[in-house]
This record gives C-alpha cells, sequence and structure tokens, in this order.
C-alpha cells in the first residue's frame, strides 16, 4: 500500500468514527455532514470522497458487526453440538450488540434501514457472513441428526436470523428494560432450538 493510499484510508476511518460518535451522541438525523467534517478535522468535501451519503456510514458499522462476527466464529470449532454452537453465539451475538453496539446506535442502525429509502439494505442482506455462519452451523445440525430436515438449510438460516432480529428490535423499543443476553439465551432455549431440532431431540438448556 502507498503512502497517499495510506493516508485515504486512515482519513476514512477517522471519518467513520467521528461520525458514529456524533450519531450516539445526538442522533442520526441530528448530524449533518460538515459537523462529521469539522469533529474530524478534515474538508468537508473529503467526506463524498469515501462515502456516498450518511447512511452508508451505518452499512460500515453492519460491516463491522459482521467483522465481529466472522472473528468469533473460530470459537464455535470448541463446541461439539449444532445445539451448543447456536447456543454460544446467540451468547456471544447478544453480549456483543449490548455491551459493543450498544442501544443508541443499534436504533439508528434499525431505523435508518426501515426508514431511509437510499439505505443499502445490509441488514436483511443473505449474502451477509451472518448467513454463511448460522448456515453451517444449521448444516452440522442436519448432518448429525440434531436438526431437521425437512425444511432446507438457508430457509432455516433466514428464520434465525429474523428470529433474533425481532429480539433486538424488541430490546431496542424496550430502551432496554430487560437483560438483552439473558433475554436473547431464553428465547433460544424456548423458542429458536424446538423450531430447529428434529422430531424426538430435546433441546439443552440455553444456560448450559
Amino acid at each position: 500500500m502507498t503512502k497517499r493510499q495510506k493516508q485515504a484510508q486512515e482519513t476514512r476511518r477517522i471519518l467513520f468514527e467521528n461520525a458514529v460518535t456524533l450519531f450516539r451522541e445526538k442522533g442520526f438525523d441530528s448530524v449533518t455532514v460538515e459537523e462529521i467534517t469539522t469533529r474530524a478535522g478534515t474538508a468537508k468535501g473529503s467526506f463524498y470522497t469515501y462515502f456516498r451519503t450518511k447512511s452508508d456510514i451505518i452499512i460500515e458499522e453492519f460491516k463491522a458487526i459482521d467483522g465481529f462476527y466472522e472473528k468469533y466464529q473460530h470459537n464455535l470449532k470448541r463446541y461439539g453440538s449444532a445445539r451448543e454452537r447456536i447456543i454460544a453465539f446467540v451468547r456471544a451475538q447478544t453480549k456483543h450488540v449490548r455491551d459493543s453496539v450498544g442501544l443508541a446506535m443499534l436504533k439508528i442502525l434499525y431505523s435508518t434501514n426501515i426508514i431511509d429509502p437510499l439505505a443499502e439494505k445490509f441488514l436483511i442482506n443473505p449474502q451477509r457472513y451472518l448467513h454463511a455462519l448460522i448456515k453451517e452451523i444449521i448444516i452440522l445440525g442436519q448432518s448429525t441428526g440434531e436438526f431437521r430436515t425437512d425444511v432446507d438449510a438457508d430457509e432455516l438460516t433466514l428464520f434465525f436470523n429474523r428470529s433474533m432480529r425481532s429480539v433486538f428490535l424488541d430490546w431496542a423499543i424496550s430502551d432496554n428494560d430487560w437483560d438483552l443476553v439473558a433475554g436473547g439465551l431464553r428465547y433460544c432455549e424456548i423458542v429458536i432450538l424446538p423450531a430447529l431440532s428434529s422430531p424426538g431431540t430435546g433441546p439443552r438448556a440455553a444456560g448450559s
């Protein structure tokens, strides 16, 4: 990478980080591009060199979340069964959203994807790394007889991700009125695992 390319990468990173900070402080709609570039210490025009709109920042934040999933995926190999991997993933996913993404940013991520017509619908994109990760676990469960095979892995993955989005959305609407990790694990135990399981196989407790 040339010096110029490194400098461009650094400018993009600074713009992104300062934009996210401002979104958390003031809300997405209240922040202007000029405020972002002023906080970042760059020229206003530089923003449009790296991002088309403010919504592009939101897409980058989603990609950062998928980056966490990609790094975490290696930890799943220490769990022998697909059920254990689903539980471990839900625990890690909800903990990351609660502690690293945060309530304020989660609200912005969801509302922007819903309201902004220009926003890329990355949240529901089946090409996300999240989809591939969950699909891999489900295929494992199908091969071992833990998970049902009357529904294909892609559709089960779609249902899993829709289910977890409902948990995150409910937590955001409640304004952190209940613990996301404990609630997410309980939902996994009562709803997700029974839905995934083959007939005659009982899900393990989510806390195990």
